[in-house]
């Protein structure tokens, strides 16, 4: 059985916020690169599709 969690987006805006707050960033871009940089992002996901 499958079961949805909803948060709201205001929580999500509450919890990216405190993230990047915490990664010292400015905005999603930079926590991405940053997650890139620090090899916490699969080799794979990183390859582009044609």
């Amino acid at each position: 059985m499958t079961q949805i969690l909803y948060i709201p987006p205001g929580t999500v805006r509450v919890h990216v916020h405190a993230i990047l707050q915490k990664l010292e960033v400015r905005d999603r871009t930079q926590a991405a690169v940053l997650a890139i940089q620090k090899g916490l992002v699969a080799e794979k996901l990183l390859a582009l599709k044609p």
